[in-house]
């Protein structure tokens, strides 16, 4: 894959942006209020436990859905708080009947839910055509997404030093931890608050299941005039490449090193954010604004300037009690503020491996000599990259500045060896 001369780049991220904009005018209401019942069994209700399994620096549960015929079938969801309507792939909405009218049945360990068919939405595709679910996980296969509009109906604790996703009605959690001022969206459960970083207040989203936060362009471009020493890189690098697509957001998005965020008395060190690069380009961001925000913000019933991540709340015990309102943080481990250190190139995955998007720059310089937009990643260190998952890729070109990695890539079909170096990106 080479990068195509500037006005067929321009027409592709064009095409995207008016994708996304379809996309989103296709998603079912992020309404949820009255679309989900969770039943218990009769007698004391306790809360039940799940075990989470980590998957591309996300969390997965394995659930068990419900056919019309009522036999069972099992698959793996994506836990993803930061996302209303609930989300199937293709195949699981067919085999549970929901294109014939049905609704979606499934158990979350002793308690019954069931959504209407109508507020569940297909797996989404990438404008390259990518279903998002194989793009983030494969060769695991995940065929399911559960949403705030599901947790809402409980109080949730995502546990990850236990690996546990407890969940219980509303009361039955023990508030652990220091108290997070949030503001939850009754309609979707988006989870919103409003922080403090060196005089600036942004509103964030809390979501846990994305793999890295991510900041508004336009908002962090304000900051980084003010705060120039913020900036890490240009191009998303390591894991803050949160769907390795070839979209602007990523490829264009900046790097930043945040000082301390403050979410009412909770306060998180040194922590790393995206501020995205524009979806169609900087012509199609001018007359048609940040589309990608927009809307994606608008389940959250306030603007927001971008999402909390996996790398940060991560590190603790997030519990959420969505009826009663409030949100609790208890830290399990220091920050890692060398999360990103490594390899400073943004890659795309394809259905065929993975290609180098951007080599990322600091100060107008490559941050990797020898390497192009477009050449594909064979080998790394001598092991094979293609089949791997994106986080098995990502440690795989992890490391402290200084150390170095013997690439094996191609080029218009020429083989070529690069010894690439590490950097910091604290």
């Amino acid at each position: 894959m080479r990068t195509p001369p500037p006005i067929r780049r321009a027409r592709a991220r064009l095409v995207a942006t008016l994708l996304a904009v379809g996309v989103a005018a296709c998603q079912p209401p992020a309404r949820m209020d009255d679309q989900v019942i969770v039943a218990w069994p009769s007698g004391p209700v306790r809360p039940v436990t799940l075990p989470l399994v980590p998957a591309s620096h996300r969390w997965l549960v394995d659930l068990t859905f419900r056919r019309p015929d009522g036999s069972e079938r099992r698959a793996l969801a994506w836990v993803n708080p930061g996302t209303p309507a609930p989300i199937l792939s293709r195949a699981l909405s067919r085999d549970l009947g929901l294109d014939q009218g049905h609704d979606l049945a499934f158990r979350l360990g002793t308690a019954a839910v069931r959504v209407s068919g109508g507020a569940v939405a297909d797996a989404p595709r990438l404008p390259g055509g990518q279903d998002l679910l194989t793009q983030l996980f494969a060769p695991r296969q995940v065929e399911a997404v559960l949403t705030a509009g599901v947790l809402r109906a409980f109080a949730i604790a995502l546990d990850p030093s236990a690996g546990t996703l407890t969940l219980g009605p509303s009361g039955s959690l023990p508030p652990h931890g220091v108290a997070v001022p949030v503001r939850i969206a009754p309609e979707s459960g988006l989870v919103t608050a409003e922080a403090a970083i060196a005089g600036e207040r942004p509103t964030l989203v809390l979501d846990p299941g994305a793999s890295y936060t991510w900041l508004r362009g336009r908002t962090a471009a304000a900051w980084r005039t003010r705060h120039p020493g913020w900036e890490r890189a240009r191009g998303a690098v390591g894991r803050s490449a949160v769907a390795m697509a070839d979209l602007g957001l990523e490829q264009e998005g900046t790097v930043l090193r945040l000082p301390d965020l403050a979410l009412g008395p909770l306060v998180l060190p040194e922590v790393g954010a995206l501020a995205t690069g524009p979806l169609g380009g900087a012509l199609a961001e001018a007359a048609l604004g940040e589309v990608f925000w927009d809307n994606w913000q608008k389940p959250a019933g306030r603007p927001v300037d971008g999402w909390l991540g996996n790398n940060v709340l991560g590190d603790g015990r997030l519990t959420i009690d969505y009826a009663a309102g409030w949100a609790r943080f208890e830290r399990q481990r220091s920050s890692d503020p060398h999360d990103l250190d490594g390899i400073g190139l943004a890659l795309v995955r394809t259905d065929h491996g993975y290609v180098v998007g951007r080599v990322a720059t600091r100060d107008g310089r490559p941050l990797v000599d020898g390497v192009a937009s477009g050449d594909v990643l064979r080998r790394v260190d001598g092991g094979p990259v293609v089949g791997l998952a994106p986080d098995a890729v990502l440690s795989a070109l992890s490391g402290r500045a200084g150390t170095r990695h013997r690439l094996d890539l191609e080029r218009d079909g020429v083989p070529l060896t690069v010894e690439a170096e590490a950097v910091s990106f604290r």
